[in-house]
């Protein structure tokens, strides 16, 4: 027993760590150094990639909004009564030697556009085969229009076309081509409307990526199919600009989504990507220094600790071993937490090293993955004219309500309101005027709602407002004080006042075999019921029936 309990204590887990270390005094220290800092290295590298990852996917966001909100743009001109009317008159009298003057209407409201949307370098009228039939003064005569080769399976499959920037022959610089097209009629054959956009229209859009990322120092690289290069934006403005050299672009998009490392001359990380919904690829590039520079900061601080640590061995080689594991355990905890998809996660910081540093740093990162996710999430639900809720948003709130009802009885109503004669709004007083009428009506919303309503646009100058904890009685109130609020407000445009005013259908969920489809469906009802009356008042939809004007 003696020579036993003198064997365990020669041969104890200290006195093992003891003679380890007196033995390997240099090796063992350099090796956890350089364990550490691999770990620490390989955490960074994936939050690395990961930032890279959600900022190719903000940038694919803003692009595809982009692309919308252009394609938005000519939806609204394609739809004016001017090229309606004059192409029908075109086409009636072209066979006839005319339409000419028709032609130069249709020209005349192209510049007309082009004066007030200085970002749309021209704008194009085109036939069935892409022949150029009227455009705005800025458009090239002398160059064709560079349409995509398959722009018009790109109409069939999404009835609008995108191309990949081009420059005109003899052109300052390239243009993308963006079209959709005309609904035909029995007099008119199926037209195109294009307009020609740069490139650079997307730089200020994409500085904001770039801002956001840490340290505020990148690049990004729009790229076409065939390798050529459509738009830089770097960050900072006047600062180090890293362009990637044609083979690094090449071994980038070889492997799409996955970061990749150049150490050379000009040390950068990158990650590329093609997208699905536009002819582009595109390439986030970072200084390496900046985006690695805690981990070899760590590095040296790594080397100067195992050479402390190889001086004071007997005294800390197992405190050093358990502040070692233990901290490790924790921030690997936290790591998977976070790969799991778990956002809510903060590490304590108990101490002023470099363990501190990994874990205040991958506090930061979580919380700024938060944010992004809450941001994206907020940007998915919004209306982006009135900062209502947007439709597929309010119908997940109807459908929570309706839930709420037949789970614990929880009575509300629904509003469905449109502005009257909005369309005439419109005509005569532009389309920039009936934004803003919208954006007013919103914020008279917000204005008159209590914090537990909901108010969204439903499509166009239709709303959808969702009042809860409320019945039928208090509904026909709260629509008649928006109903008001809306007919008082001194909507203008320059010095002429613009009446405007809404109708309102009014329901209150009258069962549980209610469902979304009959509520909205009532709701139309009496909105239609509100418009036969004469418009400018709140009908009661349901058994009984009541108008408010």
């Amino acid at each position: 027993m003696d020579t036993y309990k003198k064997t365990m204590g020669i041969f104890s887990l200290r006195n093992r760590i003891l003679l380890f270390a007196v033995l390997v005094t240099l090796v063992p220290s350099f090796g956890m150094g350089r364990l550490f800092y691999l770990m620490a290295y390989r955490a960074t590298a994936d939050m690395t990639e990961q930032k890279l990852k959600a900022s190719v996917d903000r940038v694919g966001y803003t692009v595809g909004l982009w692309l919308k909100e252009r394609h938005h743009d000519l939806h609204i001109f394609a739809s004016s009564f001017i090229i309606s009317n004059n192409l029908t008159q075109y086409y009636a009298q072209v066979g006839k030697g005319g339409g000419a003057t028709s032609l130069k209407r249709i020209v005349a409201y192209l510049n007309l556009i082009k004066s007030q949307y200085i970002d749309y370098d021209s704008l194009v009228l085109l036939d069935a085969e892409g022949k150029v039939i009227a455009a705005s003064d800025s458009f090239g005569a002398d160059h064709p229009l560079s349409l995509p080769a398959d722009w018009k399976r790109q109409i069939q499959t999404f009835d609008r076309f995108v191309g990949a920037a081009s420059s005109p022959e003899g052109g300052p610089a390239p243009v993308i081509v963006i079209g959709i097209p005309l609904p035909a009629g029995p007099a008119v054959p199926p037209c195109l409307l294009a307009m020609e956009v740069s490139p650079e229209a997307l730089k200020p859009l994409l500085k904001t990526v770039l801002v956001d990322m840490e340290g505020g120092i990148g690049e990004i690289l729009f790229v076409q199919e065939d390798g050529r290069l459509m738009l830089t934006v770097a960050q900072p403005e006047g600062g180090k600009v890293m362009l990637l050299e044609p083979g690094r672009k090449t071994q980038l998009l070889a492997k799409p989504y996955k970061m990749q490392k150049f150490l050379g001359e000009d040390r950068t990380v990158g990650l590329a990507v093609w997208f699905k919904d536009f002819p582009w690829g595109c390439l986030i590039a970072r200084d390496y220094d900046t985006a690695f520079a805690g981990v070899m900061q760590l590095q040296d601080q790594i080397t100067l600790a195992a050479i402390l640590f190889s001086l004071v061995i007997g005294v800390c080689a197992s405190i050093v071993a358990g502040q070692i594991i233990l901290p490790l355990k924790t921030l690997t905890r936290g790591v998977l937490r976070v790969g799991s998809g778990e956002l809510d996660v903060s590490l304590p910081v108990r101490r002023n090293d470099e363990f501190g540093i990994v874990t205040g740093m991958f506090n930061q990162m979580v919380i700024r993955l938060k944010k992004n996710q809450c941001e994206l999430e907020q940007l998915a639900t919004t209306d982006s004219l009135t900062g209502l809720v947007n439709r597929k948003q309010i119908m997940t709130v109807l459908n929570t309500h309706i839930e709420q009802y037949r789970r614990y009885a929880s009575e509300f109503s629904l509003l469905m309101i449109d502005i009257d004669h909005f369309k005439v709004i419109n005509d005569s007083h532009g389309h920039l005027v009936g934004d803003q009428v919208l954006s007013r009506i919103g914020q008279i919303f917000r204005h008159v709602l209590r914090t537990m309503d909901v108010a969204g646009r439903y499509g166009g100058e239709e709303f959808m407002i969702i009042l809860g904890k409320t019945d039928s009685e208090e509904a026909m109130a709260t629509a008649e004080r928006i109903r008001q609020a809306v007919e008082a407000y001194p909507f203008m445009n320059e010095d002429l006042r613009i009446s405007v005013t809404i109708s309102i259908g009014v329901v209150e969920i009258l069962g549980k075999e209610d469902t979304e489809a009959s509520l909205i469906g009532r709701a139309d009802n009496a909105l239609y019921e509100a418009k036969a009356q004469g418009r400018n008042r709140a009908v009661l939809g349901g058994p009984a029936s009541r108008i408010v004007s």
